[in-house]
């Protein structure tokens, strides 16, 4: 079998079908080149900093060199720069839409290209979803036990670092004002994090975690193949048969067979390569969907003492790309709490040193903690990704076009979000220099839901099935964030790996049941 893209899902399928088929024979094809070493291993846990950047600038896709960072006050002097070459873009991600043109309606669209996919970049926050959030397409029973699978493939934890003075001060200070009337399970917490903590810091989860042992070469049946760009499924009837490939480094076009293909691009790419193989369910790129995200530093008046320098294992702040994190303070979590909270909160502590203030700005600062909502949107057929049958990308796929917009609830839920935030900020002291909540530029998230979502029946709803597998298609299954149905505001990553371990399952057990040769 074939499996597109090594991701955290992907590397989920080839790890539960080399577990519970182990006669299969699996190949998986990556379009970007080996970024890390060990293959797909997470950035941030690279010591050496020009290492680091060297990792992160071979992943930026069709750009060869590092992003410029700019300060907030500079990209809202400049606002052209909003969705190219700003703060909002990530270290080791590439603008979707090229550098010089119209970004459209979803300007900070975001991907990465290399082995380990964006498990190679992520924040590593797992939540589980609750309430409305949750699949409920998927027995809940096997659901949950597909989560508790996924935090052990992943790592996660939530009390790796429960024993942070700073992190229980946040905790503390935000709880007062946010736990009243909340159910015990739905109180501010420590955030569930794919990470362990070392000698030298954290230690943050890339896919090699998740491909484990296979990445040894011991194996005579799996293979994983980078700089392998799949241009297209090649299918016979509703039977995909295999894939026609393109070497990248030598141009070399030559087509491999399978018996099963899974796509595991992105929550972008994944349908784009549906498209272009003729793929085409009728709900194919539709009800497309991002956690809109609004985010506020704030300046601690109180807490205790101690080092508040980033050290191995941090990472880049999601809300200011030259901002970095301190790990080993840990995440405070709000979790969303249907309408009463329709939000996902994350508090983190950052480097007061790594956010371009003067000396006297930081003077009396004692702690800077930058917050973050995620909000679930409204889902709406029309918000969409178009692909162009004639205009192509950078890499030769079709172009992408992005048709979105916020509704009124969604609007709503924006502003009163930003109220939330200034609470929180008083809460723990004032916003870092009188600063105002920002709702970021959509896209900003890289938490890109809905164009290839799971569906209980074939009515032009939905591209899969609740095994992920394509509808009219025998044998071809989607993974990632795009299969998620649901509205939600919860981090994905940890709901898309039960996914992929369920869809894998399902695939083990046809391929168990085929008779053999």
């Amino acid at each position: 079998m074939i499996i597109i893209g090594s991701g955290p899902t992907g590397a989920t399928y080839a790890r539960t079908i080399a577990q519970q088929a182990p006669s299969a024979t699996v190949l998986v094809l990556e379009a970007g080149p080996v970024v890390t070493e060990p293959s797909g291993s997470h950035v941030a846990n690279i010591v050496d900093v020009a290492a680091r950047t060297k990792a992160q600038v071979a992943a930026q896709g069709p750009k060869d060199f590092p992003y410029p960072r700019y300060t907030h006050a500079e990209a809202e002097r400049d606002p052209e720069h909003v969705g190219f070459d700003s703060v909002l873009m990530r270290p080791g991600v590439f603008a979707i839409s090229p550098a010089g043109e119209d970004p459209g309606p979803f300007p900070v669209a975001q991907a990465t290209s290399g082995v380990g996919g964006m498990g190679a970049h992520w924040f590593g926050a797992c939540p589980r979803p609750a309430g409305t959030e949750r699949i409920d397409l998927i027995d809940s029973e096997a659901l949950d036990d597909a989560y508790g699978r996924a935090e052990r493939l992943l790592r996660v934890s939530s009390t790796q670092l429960t024993d942070h003075a700073m992190a229980e001060s946040v905790r503390s200070a935000v709880g007062a004002v946010v736990d009243e009337g909340r159910a015990p399970a739905r109180r501010v917490q420590q955030m569930p994090m794919a990470l362990v903590r070392t000698a030298d810091g954290v230690s943050r989860t890339g896919t090699d975690v998740i491909f484990g042992d296979l990445l040894d070469g011991g194996s005579s049946t799996f293979e994983l193949r980078p700089e392998t760009l799949v241009q297209r499924i090649i299918m016979d009837g509703d039977t995909a048969v295999g894939v026609e490939a393109r070497d990248r480094p030598t141009g070399e076009v030559y087509q491999v067979g399978a018996s099963y293909v899974v796509v595991a691009c992105d929550g972008i790419r994944t349908p784009q390569l549906l498209f272009a193989s003729g793929i085409r369910p009728a709900a194919l790129g539709r009800y497309f969907n991002e956690h809109p995200q609004i985010s506020l530093t704030a300046a601690m008046d109180f807490g205790p003492e101690g080092d508040t320098s980033a050290e191995r294992g941090d990472t880049v702040a999601m809300s200011d790309a030259s901002a970095r994190t301190v790990g080993a303070s840990g995440v405070v979590w709000i979790p969303f709490d249907e309408e009463r909270f329709p939000y996902h909160a994350q508090l983190y502590q950052v480097d007061t040193t790594s956010l371009g203030l003067t000396d006297a700005e930081l003077d009396g600062i004692g702690a800077a903690i930058t917050m973050n909502l995620f909000l679930r949107q409204d889902l709406d057929p029309d918000n969409r990704l178009s692909f162009s049958e004639t205009e192509k990308d950078w890499l030769g796929m079709p172009a992408i076009t992005f048709e979105y917009r916020l509704s009124e609830a969604d609007v709503a839920r924006v502003e009163r979000g930003k109220r939330e935030l200034v609470g929180l900020a008083n809460a723990l002291g004032e916003p870092l220099l009188g600063e105002s909540p920002r709702a970021l530029p959509a896209g900003t998230s890289i938490h890109y839901l809905g164009a290839t979502r799971m569906g209980a029946a074939n009515d032009g709803t939905s591209v899969c099935d609740p095994t992920s597998r394509v509808w009219d298609t025998s044998n071809v299954y989607v993974a990632g964030s795009g299969v998620i149905p649901t509205s939600t505001a919860c981090n994905p990553t940890l709901t898309i790996v039960a996914i992929a371990i369920l869809g894998a399952e399902a695939i083990a057990r046809r391929l168990e049941e085929q008779p053999s040769d």
